[in-house]
């Protein structure tokens, strides 16, 4: 109840309250827009930090005992190294190298870079050829990555030393071409894309010009260097000791049967290999050493 002074003493005056309960309400309103302006603000520092929210970040897991930790894999070679590089061409291992073998090494990363197949080849042999083999401990290595040059130089190369090219002529057959050249049916296959079921009147035809061949297995190395007319061509490793009998044999017909007679025997991968390229009366030795 409001009372005032009034004309006639202290009266009832009805407006007070209204001016009262009035004031009231606008202080209710001013709160509301505090409270309102202070929400879109926040809405709008979070659209623009892009509304992601600040997660922290979990804890890695705890490492495993080390008997259940699984063993490491073994470092892969870096990219762009040769067999030959990473066995003897680091810098500690080439500083005590003699200077022959030293040049010879650097030569040979030289034809590597530059993808020379023929540089490449002639390097190795001089490496393996030097005088009381001072690269001895490289010598598994880089015969056998001369094996892997020289099948590339004999079937992508097609090198003319050991490929020639040759007219088919009426009545010729592809076996019939590298029987009369000391080769095989397969070797013969294989350096003309591997289709030569039919042979075309007039047309060339590759086929290996009368290689001679000769396998020598080493029973106590347990390795089998091949020999391409008198130098060495690749080596191969023997899939168990030789059973058979040291001495000099002959590679019949049917070579199948001749390695188990023999007791020599191969990965079926590099027996395939050897069955193309060796011919009928191709020399196999075996040796002790």
């Amino acid at each position: 109840m409001a009372l005032v002074r009034g004309k006639f003493g202290i009266e009832y005056n009805p407006r007070q309250n209204e001016r009262d309960s009035s004031g009231l309400g606008w202080v209710f309103v001013l709160v509301a827009i505090v409270a309102l302006v202070s929400l879109v603000w926040t809405l709008v520092g979070r659209l623009r930090g892009g509304g992601e929210t600040e997660i922290e970040p979990s804890l890695p897991p705890a490492p495993l005992p080390a008997e259940v930790r699984p063993p490491a894999p073994p470092p892969e070679p870096p990219d762009g190294k040769s067999a030959v590089s990473l066995a003897g061409s680091d810098s500690e291992a080439l500083a005590r190298r003699p200077v022959k073998v030293r040049n010879l090494l650097m030569r040979l990363e030289e034809a590597e870079r530059r993808r020379d197949v023929e540089m490449a080849v002639s390097t190795i042999e001089q490496l393996r050829a030097l005088p009381g083999s001072p690269a001895a401990d490289l010598d598994n290595v880089l015969a056998r990555r001369l094996g892997d040059l020289n099948m590339k130089r004999l079937f992508t190369l097609k090198n003319a030393q050991w490929v020639k090219e040759v007219t088919v002529k009426r009545g010729d057959s592809a076996s019939r071409i590298a029987a009369e050249n000391g080769s095989t049916l397969a070797s013969l296959s294989r350096l003309n894309g591997g289709n030569v079921e039919r042979v075309i009147l007039g047309t060339k035809i590759r086929v290996m010009n009368h290689p001679r061949f000769i396998l020598v297995v080493h029973r106590r190395a347990r390795t089998a260097d091949l020999q391409l007319n008198g130098k060495f061509f690749k080596r191969y490793d023997l899939a168990s000791p030789v059973t058979g009998a040291d001495g000099a044999y002959e590679v019949p017909s049917r070579i199948r049967p001749f390695w188990s007679e023999r007791g020599i025997f191969f990965s079926m991968k590099d027996r395939a290999e050897l069955e193309m390229l060796l011919p009928a009366g191709a020399s196999v030795l075996v040796s002790e050493f």
